[in-house]
């Protein structure tokens, strides 16, 4: 089946648990990015094992694809994930971790760029090389505002390297985006895209991923305890894929890309939704003296922006703490809620795109 949503996601409790309760139906038409940290420390495991991570992937994944990427970002790092970025022997911890310990999962590799002294590493090479004699698609992940040749530069030995059987899914990610540089960004994302128009027959999907989901919700959208404000990303795949029809969404499932840890008690209760047409977020905030999750809750049910017949887990999640039941009452609980929400919305999107006249 043609995946049709490309979400990056950290393996974090609170990702992970949005995409747990995600439906098959729903499974079948993404391909999560998944950026492989380290679990949650505890007396036991003081580093966070990372193969604690990978077992909640395969109950998620089961057989379904899904690209798996290392999270570089030092908060989420450890010595296994820097072990298996070590390049050297040809990536031989990263090729070992995906065909032996994980053959069982139907894992879509990323490889990892490496450059030294002479240019690109002859280890990059060297896994491509092997990884793709046993794995038929690798990803590779580039920013969005690299020059054509630049781009060159790292994808041809990749697609030299990679067994004709091989395909290879090419993200550009833009990363964070605000309104004042998104212009900038759609035409450097389709400046990219274009790029690679010669090496079309190489590559499985050209996907295009940003995020303008704010570090501060009131500020953007303007009031403390109601607002809503414009998501980015949606707009800028479309205009992308007016330039370039092949190209794929991908996206931050709604996750600011900073990552920022929150304190419970540090954090004013708050729902949040995407529109029905991925364009704008609203949120219902108010302070556990003043209503907290509930009261949330109940002002989403009487927003009409709100999509709450479908069955979704979020939609349960949001009609079960408007009636004083919450289920959980922690920040990254309701990160969870607002990510299932979003991408059964976001895939939504896609499916009725599909089904468009083409422009």
């Amino acid at each position: 089946m043609k995946k049709l949503y490309y979400p990056i996601l950290k393996t974090r409790d609170a990702e992970l648990r949005a995409m747990k309760h995600l439906s098959d139906g729903v499974l079948q038409h993404i391909c999560p990015i998944y950026e492989l940290t380290k679990s949650r420390k505890t007396t036991k495991v003081p580093d966070g094992d990372i193969h604690r991570r990978m077992k909640v992937i395969e109950e998620i994944q089961g057989d379904k694809e899904f690209i798996l990427d290392l999270s570089t970002d030092e908060t989420y790092s450890n010595s296994q994930i820097n072990q298996l970025l070590s390049p050297y022997h040809g990536f031989g911890d990263w090729f070992y971790f995906i065909v032996e310990n994980y053959r069982n999962l139907n894992i879509i590799p990323t490889v990892h760029i490496y450059e030294d002294e002479s240019g690109f590493s002859e280890e990059v090479s060297k896994f491509v090389k092997k990884i793709s004699q046993i794995k038929t698609k690798l990803a590779l992940r580039l920013p969005h505002d690299l020059d054509a040749g630049d781009i060159l530069v790292y994808l041809h030995p990749v697609v030299e390297a990679m067994d004709e059987r091989c395909k290879l899914i090419l993200i550009f990610d833009a990363g964070h985006v605000t309104e004042a540089d998104c212009a900038k960004v759609i035409g450097s994302l389709t400046d990219s895209c274009e790029a690679v128009e010669q090496l079309f027959d190489r590559l499985e999907s050209i996907v295009v991923a940003s995020s303008s989901f704010p570090s501060d919700v009131k500020a953007l959208g303007g009031h403390d305890a109601e607002g809503d404000f414009a998501i980015l990303e949606e707009g800028i795949y479309l205009a992308v894929k007016e330039s370039c029809p092949a190209v794929e969404c991908g996206d931050y499932a709604s996750i600011n890309t900073e990552q920022i840890e929150m304190r419970g008690g540090t954090f004013v209760p708050r729902v949040d939704i995407v529109t029905e047409d991925c364009n704008r977020f609203v949120y219902k905030r108010y302070r556990r003296d003043d209503g907290s999750y509930p009261k949330c809750a109940r002002q989403m049910l009487k927003d009409a922006r709100y999509q709450g017949e479908n069955g979704w887990w979020s939609n349960h999640e949001i009609r079960s703490a408007s009636q004083d039941l919450p289920n959980g009452i922690s920040p990254a609980y309701w990160i969870s809620v607002r990510v299932d929400y979003y991408i059964n919305m976001k895939t939504k999107r896609r499916i009725e795109e599909l089904a468009l006249p083409e422009r």
